[in-house]
């Protein structure tokens, strides 16, 4: 069922009230929804694309520089490379939190990856996959390799506990795996270090540089 309103329309041509950014970008994204609800294609939509013009001149008018906003989104940038978000949503069940779910999951693939490469594994001869599982669970990232399991899930049975690291042979897990807090993904040298402790002879070979 579609239907229109005048919504966008008397905010388009009268747009009072809409000269600060949270105004003006509100009044944007009531009108998107308003062409949907009308059926009508936003990018051809006159009312929409007039309050898109008027959301930029009101950004224009507020922000400083382009050069000055590219240099704190740079900024914002590495501050937000420098403390994942996976820190914040360890601990913390995912379940019914796509969002947050899917973030977690996508960086603790991007932490595996750096991992093999750092440990002088090959990646050819390592398998990362994850699992999401049903709305309401967490899901699962995992490192396989032939001598090696990394499991990371967003909230471990016990605190600090949301790795898990096993000694496989011929891809196998053998023995207890060993657990350890998110944090030392993140850290190449602490996880090796904790690699050439609980792993024994593989450690003592592959990580012996992190000794």
């Amino acid at each position: 069922m579609f239907y229109d309103t005048l919504y966008r329309h008397n905010q388009a041509l009268s747009p009072a009230g809409l000269d600060h950014l949270p105004a003006a970008l509100h009044a944007l994204n009531a009108a998107v929804e308003d062409c949907q609800r009308a059926g009508k294609p936003v990018a051809s939509d006159a009312a929409t694309l007039l309050l898109i013009r008027h959301l930029a001149d009101v950004a224009e008018r507020d922000a400083p520089s382009a050069a000055a906003l590219r240099l704190r989104c740079e900024a914002d940038r590495l501050a937000v490379d420098a403390a994942p978000a996976l820190l914040d949503i360890a601990g913390k069940s995912v379940g019914g939190n796509y969002h947050a779910k899917r973030t977690f999951h996508y960086q603790a693939r991007r932490a595996l990856t750096h991992l093999v490469t750092a440990i002088g594994l090959d990646m050819d001869d390592a398998r990362i996959n994850t699992i999401l599982g049903a709305d309401h669970e967490d899901g699962t990232t995992e490192l396989r390799h032939a001598e090696l399991a990394v499991r990371v899930v967003p909230r471990g049975f016990l605190p600090d506990s949301e790795v898990s690291i096993s000694r496989c042979r011929d891809g196998q897990e053998i023995g207890k795996p060993h657990r350890a807090p998110i944090t030392e993904l993140l850290d190449v040298a602490a996880f090796q270090r904790r690699l050439a402790g609980m792993l024994g002879d593989i450690g003592a070979v592959r990580f012996a540089a992190a000794a």
